[in-house]
């Protein structure tokens, strides 16, 4: 770590000292012309002249480095010393460890002598280095009491600060960090050495935190540090105005709040009431930063330089929030660098750059209103409350001598002081305009509150609140204004806490910016889902410039809460109803809308630029509006069908009017026309709901009771628009297509209405209290409604509840569903009716009802009996009971021994193609179709493949047999309607047997395993462009047989996936959903790998119809991809009607046969459907052409090559083929003369002549080119977006080339035939070129894999691994060496030395005999005493008293020293 540290310190220097230099002389310069604009103005200070006065040589001399906390004692007491009429040196504190934290107050003395010299002087302060290793803001604090003293003769701007402001400079509120952290060092050190005082607490931390509870905030207190007492004591002591703390590590102005009550990690703004001022401080700060004010910096992004701090991440109890929460201080955080210790060489630079943002942002504590509140006898007022009208929740407090400052930005503001003891003060309208960086002085004088004591005082007088006049008054002051976000937010807040037993508050999710999407629930029990009671919601503000509707729902909650339990209707309603409110669907798009806006589409859209009532999912289509979800419609989405709604209203403005669905009508997304709000648009077709009258009476309900709406009259804007009661069905009015009110109702169950409320999106203020009178009955009588109709709970015979029953009436397929506790509710007008209810396994229930015209209301428990499944079967499935008893998974040899059975049992429609060619031998198959043998040119194929997914695949094959069953019954007992569909079409069911073994031991382990896990399924290898053998004979049968219809089997959900971007898929898909027995949708619990499957789904889907032409078609059939045996029954149940009328899909569309006028097959013709996207070829020897398509009006453009078009208009009607017989084609007639082509640009070399007389088809050019076409994927098998393909030889005349779309398809048209050459080039992946050979006709699935781009640098990326590890490494090592180095300095004081020498020989080897003692020893070592030392014991303490040895033989040695060898032996002894 310390390694790693020091590089980076070596790279912050590399780059300071390549940039710095240059940098710094123009922003030197540019801050020293701009420094004092007053001075500038002035002509004895021209900003020549204020360049040459200022003194800035402080900065060099002495040169630049960090001063330690002694050093700045010692500057601050000199310059107190020089200016003793401006410094003031003093200390704020100690920290653990003893250190002062020296302060320095800095204002100009007044010459007057006078009492009051220093009266409405606002106080400023500048702290830093909270955080002991963010350290560059320490000393551009010292450099700024260096600037402001030695400049205060010589600058008017500095004098004037210093004559009106008193500044107090603290540069350090961490010293004990600062001494342990490291220069040079840009990340904190480990375990936060230094960025933490000596304690290891996070000073920024430490601080009380507005959020928390008293007893939290007590309990902190006793351990608190000590630093964190002294800056709280200190803030509390002074009256200070404005504030800037200095940090490091980011480049960015952050103002309060740091967190938020949802205490997210970030990425939620959480503004204060003072939010304007702040941001004001910010921008001044930021915009005046050369660097700050890009906001791209240090890897971050901030718009402008700046953040909301809770917004950038979330801090709990730091000095910001607590100055403004606790203080009349208003504090910026400001982050001055990305590295924390930048080396002392970059402070010039940095000092440039700080030094015009700090002197600016100090002049702002002169913005606003500032005054003295006194009593009627002049004296001052101590802790008055001086509140502005709209920011009432941040009351400014008066100082000990009556002085009080507000910070304000620009405007008008109604200003009152308020004090204890005395009548408040009347309210003044300011008028604040900052100009010259001036406050507008404002005095209060309050009087003292009249006190009587004569007469019976005591006696506690308690009135009643006075009833209300009318129904629209309320029983607290209301003020009628417009909420933005904020307002908003803090509106709904104070009601929540007002009246927590009947609200509560939550959000449903976020916009694109990040704003929350809150919802009031109001209701006597809030939380949860009470089972019989009705769920209704309101939702406005879907168009962020139609906000009406939004303000009265905020009435409306407070209207409702104050009367809950006093008015009779409303508590009744509360306590029977459960109301949700979103007030703001679209929050970014009110902030950019304006008040007064009566028609404009300023706001209308969200962040992403797209109309929210527009991106819903749709029932007839999909276009550019709705193929991608917003966010706030996820959002919306999630949340209705997570809760049972009944009934609902989407509020809006710009009309008058109550719309009722249909919203639009099945053509509509192709006919733009349609969606326009035009004087033609009135009187367009029709589209009504199956419960139209139901809707129609809901939409009455509110008109009716609105005072004008139910007229008709039109808005001024639209004067052709007539509405009848005051109602319109919305397909009638105009189309909007993915409209959310249509959502609620096809999709979600819900019936909701649009309501218009106004003319005018965003009306004037004063016209709320008349919209308010308006409406308020209205929104009242239509919440009411959602208790009409029948309710009731569904169980079973035993007493269970039954959710999910699907609850219709008079035969219309739309459905109610059942809750989870099996309530209902279906709303209906009073009179007869046959209600159904339908469960899965249970019998059917049907009854017929008589809901009263009197209560309007009526009960009804459904009792279900458990069904039969041999009934079940004999009425759908033909009593095929192996399908619907005893279901179980089977293994390969038994599905090949049934396919088998199939074909020996009933060959005259059936064909087992088991190993009957090669595609038979990967592939087990049955091909069922009225006689087998005969030519199927004039037949549709159908496919039916168990499963792309292996483990997917077992169910799906059970579903597949089942199927396969089905058919083959019918066909026995002669149904017409499988007769009829095996005469016209050839049906392939492919049950996939491979990886089924793998895929079933797993389930055998534990038959509880939802999802079985299995890597490489089919699916990844038919879409990975690797040649496989199983995948590529699956791919040569689809290409070769030309299938009309497949359909395949998914799991994880109940949705059906088709190809989207195409209304006549879509609307195939809507007509297989829509069974006869609607089912309430599964609620699968999402996961990774359900998030996967489903993705590769719909990416085969669109590949599969790309490729081939063929729509596919993806049934989900259960949560579980491999459920128990036992539900499979309930499955095939569940799906059995989708699957019918998939295959039901072949009985309405279009045929016929192309033919040239001789009457021969022209086998190369193709129709395409004017205005959609499919072409379909005709069959390869008949030339016939069959077209499924849904109900419709169409035209169909059938082409041949040489031959003229035809088109031909026809009508198709559901369960019916048009049959168009034989088109004749003419053939082209030929020209003959003088014929130029001039290619695109023209020139003399772009003209091609044809010489007369010739005789030139005109399609002779198309005749000699081709298309080519395929996929450009990259080596996993994504798709390559924007990919380029071009054909780079032959050389062509014109440039061939396209682009890959996001599915990573091109298509390049005008081929020529032969050889030719295609190249690939995409960014951040290596190109490539493939040889084609191009004989004629189409050429289709050139699939181009491209490898990512490993170059880093320009070089490939293990040479840059190898070299940036080789940098790496040696930098640890040098800075490994250099630790050890200064480690060793630093402990050798505390080592004794020893000194040896070699011992002399005298020419005599060491270990002769001859030199042996007495004893046989050689000495090696001798000793280090000298001759005439005297030999003493060591004592460690010289007091001990020393005491002769007893031993003689010590008397007796004799040293000796050999003084001839010239060596010494020294020992050191430190301590002496």
């Amino acid at each position: 770590m310390p390694a790693m540290q020091s590089f980076y310190a070596f790279v912050m220097i590399f780059i300071i000292s390549c940039v710095n230099d240059k940098e710094v002389k123009s922003t030197v310069t540019n801050t020293t012309i701009v420094s004092s604009p007053a001075a500038a103005s002035s002509p004895a200070n021209t900003p020549e002249t204020a360049a040459h006065l200022e003194d800035q040589s402080f900065i060099g001399h002495p040169p630049p480095h960090y001063l330690t906390n002694i050093e700045i004692s010692a500057l601050f007491a000199k310059l107190q010393e020089l200016y003793p009429h401006l410094a003031t040196k003093y200390s704020i504190g100690k920290t653990v460890q003893g250190r002062e934290m020296y302060a320095l107050s800095l204002k100009a003395q007044n010459k007057d002598g006078g009492r009051n010299v220093d009266l409405l002087r606002p106080l400023v302060k500048v702290t830093a280095n909270i955080q002991g290793d963010e350290t560059l803001g320490r000393q551009i604090v010292i450099f700024l009491a260096q600037y402001l003293t030695a400049n205060f003769e010589k600058l008017p701007d500095v004098q004037r600060l210093l004559n009106n402001t008193e500044i107090h400079l603290v540069p350090s509120l961490n010293p004990d960090g600062f001494a342990a952290s490291q220069e040079g060092t840009c990340e904190s050190l480990p375990n936060y050495v230094g960025r933490t005082n000596a304690a290891g607490i996070d000073l920024n931390r430490d601080f009380p935190d507005r959020l928390e509870n008293q007893q939290v905030t007590q309990f902190r207190s006793h351990n608190r540090q000590p630093e964190t007492a002294a800056i709280i004591n200190w803030v509390l002591s002074k009256p200070f105005v404005l504030s800037a703390n200095f940090h490091g590590g980011a480049i960015v102005a952050s103002y309060p709040y740091d967190n938020s009550i949802a205490h997210h990690e970030c990425c939620e703004e959480s503004l204060t009431p003072d939010d304007r001022v702040f941001k004001l401080m910010a921008h001044t700060y930021s915009n005046n930063h050369p660097i700050m004010r890009k906001g791209h910096n240090c890897n971050d992004t901030f718009t402008d330089g700046i953040t909301n701090g809770a917004h950038w991440y979330e801090l709990n109890g730091g000095m910001q929030d607590f100055n403004y929460a606790y203080t009349n201080c208003f504090e910026l955080t400001i982050e001055l660098s990305c590295c924390k210790f930048p080396p002392a060489a970059a402070l010039p630079a940095e000092w440039a750059r700080n030094k015009r943002s700090l002197l600016q942002l100090l002049k702002l504590a002169h913005i606003g209103i500032k005054g003295l509140v006194t009593d009627a006898s002049g004296y001052p007022i101590n802790d008055a409350s001086i509140v502005v009208s709209g920011i009432e929740d941040k009351p400014i407090r008066t100082t000990q001598r009556g002085e009080y400052w507000r910070l304000l930005t620009p405007g008008l503001y109604n200003v009152q002081a308020l004090a204890f003891g005395y009548q408040p003060s009347e309210p003044k309208q300011v008028h604040v305009t900052n100009e010259n960086n001036e406050a507008l002085r404002v005095d209060f004088t309050l009087s003292p509150l009249e006190t009587n004591y004569d007469g019976n005082f005591r006696k506690v007088k308690v009135e009643r609140s006075k009833e209300p006049i009318n129904d629209d008054d309320f029983l607290t002051p209301i003020k009628f204004e417009h909420h933005n976000f904020t307002a908003m937010e803090k509106f709904i807040r104070n009601i929540a806490d007002t009246y927590p037993p009947i609200t509560r508050l939550y959000s449903i999710g976020k916009s694109v910016e990040h704003r929350d999407l809150w919802v009031m629930e109001v209701f006597a029990t809030p939380g949860q889902h009470i089972p019989g009671i009705p769920e209704f919601k309101y939702v406005a503000n879907m168009h962020g410039n139609e906000v009406v509707g939004k303000e009265m729902l905020l009435l409306l909650t407070k209207y409702m809460c104050e009367r809950y339990g006093i008015d009779g209707r409303i508590t009744r309603l509360i306590n029977t109803t459960r109301m949700h409110f979103l007030y703001s669907m679209n929050p970014d798009g009110y902030e950019q809308s304006h008040e007064g806006d009566i028609s404009s589409g300023f706001g209308r859209n969200n962040a992403n630029k797209l109309d929210l009532n527009r991106n819903f999912p749709d029932q007839y289509g999909t276009d550019k509006e709705n193929a991608v979800t917003e966010p706030e419609v996820a959002a919306v989405m999630n949340w209705t069908l997570s809760i049972p709604f009944v009934l609902s209203a989407n509020l809006h403005g710009g009309s008058l009017v109550a719309n009722y669905p249909y919203d639009d009508s099945e053509n509509d997304f192709s006919d733009t026309s349609a969606r326009q709000r035009t004087a033609a648009t009135m009187g367009r077709k029709f589209n009504p709901t199956e419960e139209n009258q139901l809707f129609r009476h809901l939409a009455l309900v509110y008109s009716e009771a609105h005072p004008t709406m139910h007229l008709g009259n039109p808005c001024p804007l639209f004067k052709h628009e007539r509405f009848p009661n005051g109602i319109v069905n919305g397909a009638q009015w105009y189309s909007v297509t993915g409209g959310m009110q249509d959502w609620n109702y096809v999709h979600a169950g819900v019936l909701e209405l649009t309501l218009e409320l106004g003319c005018d999106k965003f009306p004037t203020t004063a016209e709320l209290p008349n919209y308010w009178h308006d409406n308020r009955e209205p929104l009242l009588r239509f919440i009411e409604q959602v208790h009409y109709g029948v309710h009731g709970t569904v169980r079973s015979s035993i007493g269970t509840t039954i959710a999910g029953a699907a609850v219709t009436l008079d035969g219309a397929k739309h459905a109610s569903f059942s809750a989870i506790h099996g309530d209902y509710w279906k709303l209906a007008l009073p009179g007869r009716h046959n209600i159904t209810v339908i469960a899965d396994g249970y019998a059917p229930y049907r009854e017929e009802i008589e809901i009263p015209s009197d209560t309007r209301e009526m009960r009804l428990d459904v009792i279900m009996m458990r069904d039969d499944p041999q009934h079940w079967s004999s009425a759908n499935d033909f009593r095929v009971i192996e399908n619907v008893v005893k279901t179980r998974y089977h293994s390969n040899p038994e599905i090949r021994e049934r396919l088998a059975e199939f074909e020996t049992r009933n060959g005259q429609i059936a064909t087992f193609g088991y190993a009957e060619s090669e595609f038979g031998i990967y592939y087990s198959s049955i091909k069922l179709t009225a006689d087998i043998g005969e030519p199927e040119e004039s037949k549709y194929k159908i496919l039916i493949l168990s499963s792309f997914f292996d483990t997917t695949s077992p169910l799906g094959r059970e579903i597949t047999m089942n199927i396969a069953r089905h058919v083959l019954e019918g066909y026995k007992i002669r149904d017409t309607g499988i007769l009829k569909m095996l005469q016209k079409s050839v049906l392939y069911l492919l049950p996939l047997t491979e990886n089924f073994n793998v895929i079933f031991k797993m389930y055998n382990r534990n038959n509880s395993i939802c999802d079985p896990q299995f890597g490489n399924e089919l699916a990844d290898r038919v879409l990975n462009p690797e040649s496989e053998k199983k995948r590529d004979m699956l791919l040569k049968f689809l290409d070769c047989e030309r299938f009309d219809l497949m359909l395949t089997f998914t799991a994880g959900s109940s949705k059906l996936t088709y190809p989207k971007g195409e209304p006549i898929i879509e609307k195939l898909a809507h007509s297989i959903e829509d069974t006869d027995f609607n089912t309430a949708p599964l609620q699968c619990p999402a996961t990774s790998t359900r998030s996967l499957h489903q993705a590769s789904t719909e990416r085969l889907t669109n590949l599969l119809c790309k490729m081939y032409n063929i729509p596919l078609f993806s049934l989900g059939l259960s949560c579980c991809r491999m459920p128990v045996q036992s539900e499979i029954a309930a499955i095939w149940r569940r799906n059995i009607g989708k699957i019918k009328n998939f295959l039901q899909l072949i009985d309405t569309g279009v045929v016929g046969q192309v033919q040239n006028h001789k009457g021969e097959a022209l086998r190369e013709a193709f129709i395409k459907l004017i205005d959609h996207k499919p072409i379909y070829n005709v069959t390869r020897n008949a030339a016939r052409f069959q077209i499924i398509l849904p109900p419709g009006e169409y035209a169909l453009e059938i082409s041949a090559r040489n031959y003229e078009s035809s088109v031909k208009h026809v009508r198709v009607t559901a369960q019916q083929i048009n049959d168009l017989g034989i088109v004749q084609l003419r053939d082209y007639s030929l020209l003959t003369g003088v014929s130029e082509v001039h290619r695109l640009g023209g020139g003399a070399d772009g003209d091609v002549a044809i010489s007369a007389g010739s005789a030139i088809p005109l399609n002779v050019a198309a005749a000699q080119a081709v298309t080519i076409s395929g996929f450009v994927l990259d080596s996993i098998n994504h798709p390559v977006k924007h990919a380029k393909v071009s054909v780079i030889a032959p050389h062509t005349p014109n440039y061939l080339r396209n682009f890959t779309d996001s599915l990573g398809a091109y298509s390049i048209k005008g081929v020529p035939l032969g050889e030719i050459t295609l190249k690939v080039e995409a960014p951040r992946h290596v190109g490539t070129e493939r040889t084609v050979q191009v004989e004629g006709g189409a050429v289709r699935g050139v699939i181009f894999r491209l490898k990512i781009d490993e170059h880093v640098w320009g070089m490939p990326r293990w040479l840059f691994i190898m070299f940036a590890s080789i940098v790496i490494i040696v930098a640890m090592i040098l800075c490994f060496l250099c630790v050890q180095f200064i480690l060793a300095r630093r402990h050798r004081a505390d080592k004794r030395y020893y000194s040896f020498s070699l011992l002399p020989q005298k020419g005599k080897e060491l270990f002769e005999d001859d030199d042996a003692g007495d004893d046989g020893e050689t000495e090696l070592f001798r000793s280090p005493i000298r001759k005439g030392m005297a030999l003493q014991p060591y004592f460690d303490d010289d007091a001990i008293p020393q005491a002769n040895s007893d031993d003689n033989d010590d008397d007796d040695f004799e040293n000796e020293f050999n003084e001839a060898s010239g060596e010494e032996v020294v020992m050191l002894d430190k301590r002496k």
